[in-house]
């Protein structure tokens, strides 16, 4: 990843941990022990060696899904408005690939970055390969069930149904949803039935 990337993901991504960590908390000792955990591992591979970890109960993910009140997100729906792309037609789209073989969607090569976006299984896998990061070398790879895309899209027109994504995640997902390797630098986002799980 460039340099400007890497570092406004950084500083992003620790915002929202460090938010994230406090609401966990206090959260964390009503959850119930047998649901499913969501965790954050940020390893920051500098000369200062900082690791950011959070175990939030997916539970409590619902929960702020729910209460959250702002301008586009009601309800534990986002509003996506008129970027001209209609809800129906979105659905449309995601049915034909939910439907379709195991296959490559969206292939991209350049001399420093590489971009796949692709079916397998039961998942939507999205990898990217970028030569143009600090270290050298950077990955990104996403994995999320087909079953969340699905409870996304189930929502009024013009909106996405995040609450019911987080609970299909919680349902279907297990194991490595986010994967960043950026030289020696990491972030690793996976949900399981540990509240203790570790990187």
């Amino acid at each position: 990843m460039t340099r400007r990337t890497a570092t406004g993901l950084k500083a992003a991504g620790l915002a929202a941990l460090v938010l994230a960590g406090g609401l966990a908390f206090t959260a964390a000792r009503a959850a119930d022990r047998s649901g499913k955990w969501l965790h954050v591992r940020v390893v920051d591979g500098g000369d200062k060696q900082e690791t950011v970890k959070v175990n939030v109960p997916v539970s409590v993910l619902e929960t702020m899904a729910e209460a959250i009140e702002a301008d586009h997100f009601k309800e534990g729906q986002i509003q996506i408005g008129d970027a001209g792309v209609k809800a129906d037609q979105l659905r449309a789209v995601w049915s034909s690939i939910r439907n379709s073989k195991d296959m490559d969607f969206v292939t991209v090569e350049s001399g420093d970055e590489n971009v796949r976006v692709a079916k397998s299984g039961r998942n939507l896998i999205v990898r990217v390969n970028d030569g143009d990061s600090d270290e050298g070398h950077g990955t990104v790879d996403v994995k999320v069930p087909i079953e969340v895309v699905d409870a996304l899209l189930q929502a009024p027109e013009g909106q996405l149904n995040v609450k019911a994504a987080i609970q299909a995640l919680a349902q279907f997902g297990t194991g490595d949803i986010v994967q960043v390797q950026d030289g020696n630098s990491k972030v690793r986002i996976w949900i399981d039935d540990r509240s203790d799980s570790d990187i």
